[in-house]
C-alpha cells in the first residue's frame, strides 16, 4: 500500500493542478475583461474625433425627429438649435467634478422650435455658490454637443436623464446636448454659470492590464509544473558525507629493527 507521505504528495499535486486551472481561467476573463474596455475606449475616441471634426449642423440633421433611440453618428457632433428654455424645470446634476474639482451642474429641457424638448446641461456652479442662477426665459440659439443619455440609477440628481428630470414638454429628442454656446448678446456662457468642458479621453491602461492578465494565464500551468514535479519527489534529506578511511602506514624496515 502507498504509504501515507505518497498519498499527501498526490493530494497536493492535485490541489496545485486545481488552483492553477482557476488561476488560469480567471486571468483570461479578466484579460477578455479588460481588453473589452481598451475597444471600447478606442471607439469612444474614433467617435469623438470624428464627431468634432464634423462642421456644426442643425439638430433636426443631427438626431432627425422621430427617431427612438439616439444615434451612434450623433456621438460628440457639434449641433445648433433655436427655442427656450422650460426654467421650471432645472434641475441640479451633484456630484460631478470639472476638472477634478466639485462641480454642479445645470440641467433643463429646452423647447425647440419645432415643439421638440431637448435636455441640455447648460452649465456648472461650485457646490458651495449661493444664490443659484435661474436660466433666461429669452429665444436662445444654442451650440451644443450631443451626447447619449445615462443610465438611471434611481438616486435623483446624479446623472443625466430623462428619467431624473420633470416630465419633458414636448417630444424627447434622444441624447442631451452639452453647451457650447448660448446666443443671447453677447454669445458665450449663459449668466452665473461656467461652460461645461467636454471630459479628456484617452486609451488608459487596459490594453496593458490585458497583456498582464495574459502572461499570468500562461504562467500560472508553468508554476504549476514546476511545483508538482518537487511536490513528486519528496523532500529527501541529503545523506552526511562521508570521511574517507585513513589508508594503513607499513613501517619501514627500520622500524622493524628498532621494534626487535
Amino acid at each position: 500500500m502507498p504509504s501515507s507521505s505518497r498519498v499527501h504528495r498526490a493530494l497536493t499535486v492535485v490541489g496545485i493542478g486545481l488552483f492553477a486551472i482557476a488561476v488560469s481561467v480567471t486571468a483570461v476573463f479578466l484579460g477578455q475583461w479588460q481588453y473589452h474596455r481598451h475597444e471600447a475606449r478606442a471607439a469612444e475616441i474614433d467617435y469623438f474625433e470624428a464627431g468634432q471634426a464634423a462642421a456644426p449642423a442643425p439638430l433636426n440633421d443631427v438626431v432627425p425627429d422621430g427617431v427612438a433611440e439616439f444615434p451612434q453618428s450623433a456621438r460628440w457632433r457639434v449641433a445648433t438649435v433655436s427655442g427656450t428654455f422650460d426654467t421650471e424645470s432645472l434641475t441640479w446634476l451633484r456630484n460631478r467634478p470639472v476638472n477634478s474639482s466639485p462641480a454642479s451642474h445645470a440641467l433643463a429641457w429646452f423647447v425647440t422650435d419645432d415643439g421638440r424638448a431637448l435636455l441640455v446641461d447648460a452649465g456648472w456652479v461650485e457646490p458651495e455658490a449661493t444664490g443659484r442662477p435661474s436660466l433666461p426665459t429669452e429665444h436662445l440659439d444654442l451650440t451644443v454637443t450631443m451626447r447619449p443619455t445615462e443610465d438611471d440609477n434611481g438616486t435623483p440628481g446624479t446623472r443625466i436623464t430623462p428619467a431624473q428630470m420633470p416630465a419633458a414638454p414636448g417630444a424627447v429628442v434622444p441624447g442631451y446636448g452639452v453647451l457650447a454656446e448660448a446666443c443671447l448678446d453677447p454669445c458665450g456662457a449663459l449668466p452665473g454659470l461656467s461652460i461645461t468642458p467636454l471630459p479628456p479621453l484617452s486609451l488608459g491602461p487596459h490594453l496593458a492590464y490585458t497583456v498582464q492578465w495574459y502572461m499570468l494565464a500562461v504562467a500560472a500551468p508553468i508554476v504549476a509544473i514546476v511545483w508538482s514535479r518537487r511536490e513528486l519527489k519528496g523532500d529527501k534529506a541529503p545523506s552526511a558525507p562521508t570521511k574517507p578511511k585513513r589508508r594503513a602506514v607499513e613501517p619501514t624496515d627500520e622500524e622493524i629493527e628498532d621494534a626487535l
